[in-house]
């Protein structure tokens, strides 16, 4: 019955701070994705470090890097069965820190690319290094959670070891 107990309480605590961390990674792409569309014209760039990076607005119809491009049923979908695993395996009972901020950054960047697709039909990018592919902070939070998943489980926890909390 304890067992059962402390296994409820570390489920509800690892929920908790999923959803916390995906509402500021939420909050926070939102707010940069505002900010952006307020300041700087569609294609309009900003060098911050000259040649390096800099801050260029776009309007991507496509996925990740712009790939599936006008897919948008496949696009939705997409996001919505990333959205549902994501909650599934929350809900499967406490993982490790790893795994409870690895699901929390997907869930916040995956929903706030989806509000943009369901809102306007397109996500807003913005980060341009030089040698890669423009983004946004909702790319980025996905891209660390899955590392973070990958981390967690390649490194699973030890009995020594407590889980988020």
């Amino acid at each position: 019955m304890e067992r059962s107990k402390n296994s409820e309480t570390g489920r509800a605590r690892s929920l908790l701070q999923a959803l916390a961390t995906a509402l500021l990674v939420f909050a926070v792409d939102q707010g940069i994705k505002a900010l952006i569309e307020g300041t700087l014209r569609v294609g309009e760039s900003v060098p911050l470090l000259p040649g390096f990076l800099s801050l260029t607005h776009i309007k991507n119809d496509g996925g990740a890097f712009g790939i599936l491009g006008g897919s948008q049923v496949l696009l939705l979908i997409g996001s919505a069965v990333a959205v549902v695993v994501v909650l599934w395996m929350l809900l499967s009972g406490p993982g490790s820190r790893a795994s409870t901020y690895g699901c929390g950054l997907i869930l916040g960047g995956a929903a706030g690319n989806l509000l943009d697709r369901l809102t306007a039909g397109e996500v807003t990018d913005y980060v341009h290094f030089s040698f890669w592919y423009i983004f946004n902070a909702a790319d980025a939070a996905i891209t660390v959670g899955v590392g973070l998943l990958l981390l967690s489980a390649f490194r699973p926890e030890g009995p020594g070891q407590h889980a988020a909390g």
